[in-house]
């Protein structure tokens, strides 16, 4: 087998991002990935009658999600935000709440390994698809569900985004510039971004699992728990000194580090200093100047960090970022530009990787999307088919793997139960 999960089918009922990034992973390890989408329902994160006119009317980044912020005919094939994680899937129309698109979808579950979801709580029990009833259906089944406060408890039902959760575990309480207050450095998704990589590992270890007792089961994978792990310092930080995190900005408690203005406009590198020997190094290329004495240990370097950081802002606001960088990677001081959407297309270091794949579409057109966040060596990750058309992998499904005859899939779409085309 060329890829990890090759051979794995994973059926997909997710929204948003959290969910749609964790099953792009396991497509990136070869596994089958088969959106289940309604074409009476926004799936893709934009409607099927989103406009030029109103994309102006909305304004801000939005118009910008739409190549050449052009909506098309087929809007929910054409957005950025659905498109960024669509890829190596395949997606299939089947209407849920119909008994012609419960059955499809019981039978295709039925021939997978993996459900993940991550819709409000209660959601698969409303569709008729509750776990007890899929795992007697298929007991090899894993069920990965992501709620995001968990399946049970007081907070189980709440509703609500990335931001809102991020709040409630306090994330956002620390989201702020040094100095200032927590709203200062804008919103934050990182719950989203976090859960991807952590629920596609929980899979890996599910099926690990399975190979070992030939049973499946139910992963319940609370959101909001995992990216409080990611902050536990600051919750023992809190419970044992009764201490409330700083707003640290682009700074750091252990080491002298911030990000600094070159002389481009709106060009920043950012810099950290892990050692004495690393200060060493960077006030070499700064030219051994007077003040580096205030610096000589970690101590002083906390100390003075904001004297210190003011002395190097003095010194790259002159240079280029390139040049920045550069010097201060040869001298081994962990250092990078914060980087644009655009200056990442025109990045060096990934073009030499070849990060960034090029692909076309017929609804999109041809553009190069963001590569695989991680290589290994000994095997290869799958970057195939850009994106799924709405509905466009309907036959393989129905066909090929349902086993539908030509008469029951063409009765389907002629009552408009299937069809390729998105409508609300």
């Amino acid at each position: 087998m060329r890829y990890p999960l090759e051979g794995i089918r994973v059926v997909d009922l997710t929204v948003v991002w959290s969910g749609p990034g964790a099953t792009a992973f396991l497509g990136d390890l070869g596994a089958e990935v088969i959106r289940i989408e309604g074409n009476n329902r926004v799936s893709r994160q934009t409607s099927a009658k989103m406009t030029k006119e109103r994309i102006a009317a909305i304004g801000g980044y939005h118009g910008a999600t739409f190549p050449d912020r052009d909506p098309g005919d087929r809007p929910y094939d054409r957005s950025a935000l659905f498109n960024w994680h669509s890829r190596n899937k395949l997606a299939a129309c089947m209407e849920l709440e119909t008994p012609e698109g419960h059955e499809a979808a019981l039978a295709l579950i039925a021939l997978s390994d993996v459900l993940v979801e991550n819709n409000s709580n209660g959601t698969l029990e409303k569709l008729g698809l509750d776990q007890e009833q899929l795992l007697k259906l298929n007991p090899r089944l894993i069920v990965a569900r992501m709620p995001p406060l968990g399946m049970t408890g007081p907070m189980s039902s709440y509703l609500g985004y990335g931001p809102n959760f991020n709040s409630l575990v306090g994330i956002a309480a620390m989201d702020g510039y040094e100095g200032e207050t927590p709203d200062t450095a804008g919103e934050n998704y990182h719950m989203d971004e976090a859960a991807p990589a952590g629920l596609a590992f929980a899979v890996l270890a599910a099926l690990l699992d399975r190979d070992r007792t030939g049973k499946g089961g139910l992963i319940e994978f609370a959101q909001a728990e995992n990216v409080m792990q990611e902050i536990g310092e600051f919750f023992l930080d809190r419970q044992f000194n009764q201490r409330n995190p700083p707003l640290w900005g682009n700074s750091d408690p252990h080491m002298l580090q911030g990000a600094f203005r070159a002389a481009e406009d709106d060009r920043w590198v950012a810099l950290s200093v892990r050692s004495d020997r690393d200060w060493d190094a960077l006030t070499k290329v700064l030219g051994s100047p007077d003040w580096a004495e205030l610096g000589a240990s970690a101590a002083a370097r906390l100390d003075q960090a904001a004297e210190l950081r003011g002395h190097i802002a003095a010194w790259t606001k002159d240079r280029p970022a390139a040049e920045i960088v550069r010097r201060l990677q040869e001298a081994g001081v962990p250092a990078g530009e914060v980087m644009t959407e655009t200056r990442l297309l025109e990045d060096e270091h990934l073009a030499a990787r070849d990060w960034f794949k090029e692909r076309s579409h017929p609804s999109v057109g041809t553009y190069r999307y963001p590569g695989n966040p991680w290589r290994a060596s000994g095997f290869d990750v799958a970057f195939g088919r850009v994106l799924p058309g709405f509905g466009e992998d309907n036959e393989y499904v129905y066909k090929t793997l349902l086993g539908y005859s030509d008469e029951r899939y063409d009765d389907l779409v002629r009552r408009g139960l299937v069809t390729t085309e998105q409508f609300a």
